[in-house]
Parts: structure tokens; sequence; C-alpha cells
């Protein structure tokens, strides 16, 4: 409950312990898979450090979340139109999170669609098809189930270019009321209550269905296909500019009460009070995520160095103040946001730049690596990242300096200290194609001018690098740096076993 319920609150907790108590799940064999993949998404994450050191771990039960992960898969009919009932989805969104938790991104697909395909034969995105005898307990089980794994959907259709399968417009189902537990346990339902925990949660799936729509803006604005009519561009218009959209965002933001706004406070160890900590840095998280995808939305000739650094200095800015206590119980699925900063910079890098552009985007990608060690040490998936871009930091450096070095070595005959253009402008990169990393070039009149392999005449002179230092081979969980590229981990691993 401590790790997995203020993120993903799918049982209410009287019940559950109630029910293990009178041994139900010895007779239910959905409620029993739920368990064994809730205890499964614990233990994992647990052993990722989520609990810091409060707990000491014995090495002898390190792969217990494997354990109870078979004991899920195993209880879930193969059949799955015999799977009926909340225990079973439950079961699988479970089965799905601990597979990301894992780093194991095929299996988490393979139970996401299990998830959807009971979710679609039971009409479970429509409340009026709900068995009329659940009770309110059950109720709000489902509605909590439901809005977690639709942002969950958003979440992986973003960030490992997937298509979406939820969408909020076609979902009939109302948000959890904002009440506790045991005013539940006794019947007791709030709609709204400003002060409850989840007025937090019901906040940040706001902000997934501001990032699926955000999400549609990208892919709209990179279909191009010659083989058909764009029917969405007939239909809909998208003149709204993506900053009016996040400052409208933010706006909503600034409307949540103080508690859900206290991102940087430190964990008590009170779980009634931390749970307020796990939401507020849960938000910030979600809130960098819609801010990465709007700035995806805009052309590429509308984006420029500045602007693509100065968002990835809030996102990583934002995240250095979240507390590491938090920053743990969102675990895995953090790395993968710290995946789309890795975007940005690479692809700033990949442009045209200067002195000044590259030691900012440097500076930021160090500040990446020491985000990334900070969280690697017992999350799979991010294993060796940092070390991987400090590598990659450090092969582009010498590389620049390199060709500082050629340029100084140039018979200086050739060099303009101030080269120009015919009429004035400041000279811009030209790639080399000559022998050794150089060429001359005759802007005007008869002398000769000589680059080296970064295009440059002096050290002042913008640059570009090449393709090979600048696409491909990242550190990044997942591969962002093509453009349309699959996103596939970059520790890629069967569907069965922990990655290791």
């Amino acid at each position: 409950m401590e790790v997995v319920y203020p993120l993903f609150p799918f049982f209410h907790g009287p019940t559950l312990w109630d029910r293990v108590r009178k041994r139900q799940h010895l007779k239910d064999r959905g409620f029993f898979a739920s368990v064994m993949a809730a205890c499964a998404l614990a233990a994992a994450r647990t052993r990722d450090g989520a609990l810091g050191d409060k707990y000491q771990i014995e090495e002898s039960v390190g792969n217990s979340s494997e354990v109870f992960f078979s004991a899920a898969q195993d209880n879930i009919c193969k059949d799955l139109t015999h799977a009926t009932g909340l225990g079973y989805l439950r079961a699988c969104a479970l089965l799905a999170l601990t597979a990301i938790q894992y780093g194991q991104v095929q299996t988490m697909h393979l139970y996401m669609g299990h998830y959807m395909t009971l979710a679609t034969i039971q009409r479970f995105h429509d409340e009026a098809h709900w068995p009329e005898e659940i009770s309110i307990q059950e109720k709000e089980e489902r509605r909590r189930l439901f809005w977690a794994m639709y942002s969950f959907d958003v979440y992986t259709s973003v960030v490992f270019n997937t298509t979406p399968r939820s969408q909020e417009t076609h979902s009939y189902v109302a948000y959890p009321c904002e009440t506790t537990d045991d005013e539940l346990a006794l019947g007791v339902t709030v709609k709204q209550n400003p002060e409850n925990w989840l007025r937090g949660f019901n906040f940040t799936t706001d902000l997934y269905r501001v990032l699926e729509h955000a999400m549609k803006r990208v892919r709209i604005s990179k279909s191009r296909r010659d083989d058909r009519i764009s029917v969405v561009r007939l239909m809909m218009a998208n003149t709204m500019p993506d900053t009016q959209i996040m400052e409208n965002v933010i706006n909503l933001y600034y409307s949540l009460p103080d508690r859900f706004k206290n991102y940087t406070a430190p964990a008590t160890g009170d779980r009634s009070q931390d749970i307020y900590g796990f939401q507020a840095a849960n938000i910030q998280a979600t809130l960098q995520l819609v801010r990465i995808t709007l700035l995806e939305s805009r052309t590429s000739n509308m984006q420029n160095v500045e602007e693509k650094c100065r968002v990835a200095d809030t996102v990583l800015q934002t995240f250095s103040d979240i507390p590491q206590h938090y920053l743990r119980a969102i675990s895995t699925p953090l790395v993968y946001h710290l995946g789309g900063i890795g975007h940005i910079l690479s692809s700033v890098m990949q442009g045209v730049l200067n002195e000044d552009s590259y030691q900012r985007v440097r500076t930021l990608m160090v500040q990446l690596a020491d985000l990334l060690e900070d969280l690697e040490t017992g999350l799979q998936p991010a294993a060796g990242s940092s070390r991987g871009l400090r590598k990659r930091i450090d092969k582009i450096d010498q590389y620049i300096q390199t060709q500082r070095q050629m340029l100084s070595e140039l018979p200086r005959q050739h060099i303009s200290p101030y080269p120009h253009t015919m009429d004035g402008a400041r000279s811009v990169y030209v790639p080399s194609n000559a022998p050794n990393g150089t060429h001359s070039i005759l802007p005007h009149g008869n002398h000769h001018q000589m680059t080296n392999n970064m295009g440059m005449r002096t050290p002042h002179d913008d640059f570009q690098l090449p393709a090979e230092m600048t696409t491909g081979g990242w550190p990044w969980p997942f591969d962002l740096t093509q453009e349309g590229a699959q996103h596939v981990p970059s520790n890629g691993v069967p569907s069965n076993g922990h990655s290791t």
C-alpha cells in the first residue's frame, strides 16, 4: 500500500483487508490474481528503492516480485472471454505496471492489451453497463482503475510512440469521489473535497486528458501523407498556440490547494501527510511531460535552440527540486520522462550551433546525467545511462577540440579573422567536402578560406556536428533520436524474466 496505493489506488483498503481475512482470495481467482499482481508491483518498486532506507530487503527475497508475477499470470484465464469481473481487469493493469517497472516494454504492451480487451468485452468505459449489484466501494475502485489506466495508456502512447486505445471523449465514467477510504467504508461519498488527496489524483487525470490532445497535435503536425487527404485538417481547426495551452494548464494548476503545489517538501514518514507529497510530485512530473509534448507539437522551423534549452532547463530544475523519496516512488516511469528531455537536447545537438549554444546544451546534458545517476542505483532501465551520457559528452568535447586544433593549424593567410559574405552578414555553416576535413571557399574575391570538418573558418563561426556524433547511440531508455522511429528500450529483454 505504501509504494503503490498513492499513485495507483486500485483497492479500497478496508474492503481488501476484510476479503483477505475471509480468505476470499482462495475462492475468487480474479481477486487472487489482482492481489498477487499488486504484490509483484510493490515488491519490484521496493527492490528498486521506492522506500529508500526505511526497510532492509533480504537478498533471499530479491526475486519475490517475479514469484508474485508468475502467480498472477497463472491465475488469469487463457480464454479472456471467461475472465469476467473487476479482479481480472485489475490484475492485467497491475501486471502491465509491473512489467514497465522491470523494463520489459513488450510484456507491458501484452498486459495492456489484455486489459483493453477485457475493458472492451465488459464495456468498462461506460458506467451504465457496470453490474447493478456492485457496492459503493467497488464502484469507486472501478473509477480509480479506469482513470488511472486511461492516464497510463496516454503516457505509454506518448513515450513509446504507440496508438492510444483510450479517448476521454468516449469515456462515460465519473471521476473518483474525493472521499477517504474510512468514509467510503461507511457508505459516505463526497464528489469534491479540495482537501482530500484524491483531488490531486483527479487533477493528474486532467493533465493526461490535456496530454491526449497535445499528442494528437504532435502527430497531426508530423503526418504528411501523399496517398490520402487530411480529414483532420478538413474538419478541425488547430489554431490555439501551444504557449496559450500551457498557460491555461498552469492557471488550472495554480487554482489547486497549496498542498498539491508544494512538491519540494520532504517526506515525513507519516502516510497521511506523505500521500499529498506523492500527488504533488506526480502532478509536477505530468506537467513536465505536457510541456515537452507541446514543444514537440510545433513544426521544427518554429523552434529555436534557446527555446528548447529553456524547456529542458525548466523540466530538469523541477525534477531536481522534487525530493528523492518521491522520485523513487514514481520510479521507472520517471526514467522515460527523462528520455523526453534527452530527445530535446539531442535534437539541439543535430542543429547549427555556436560556442554559447553548445555550452548551454552541454551543461543541460551534464545536469541530466547527474539526475540519472541519482536514480539509476536501483532502477534497471536506467542502469548505466548516466555513464553512457557522460561518455557521449566527452566524445563530442574531444571532437570539437580536435576540430579547433585543426583550425588553428591551417595556413593563416587562408583565414579571414572576420569572414563575411558579400552582403556583410556573418558567415554560416557550410559542410565540409574536401580531404582531411577541410575545404576552400571562395565567397568573393580571389583568396581562399579554409574550413575544418564543422564548416568553421574562425573559432567564432557557427558549426554543425557530423551526423555520426549526434544520431544513434544516445543512452536514453528508448530511441527518440530519429523522428518516427519505433521507441524500443535499449535494454530490450524477453517477456519472461527480470532484466538484470
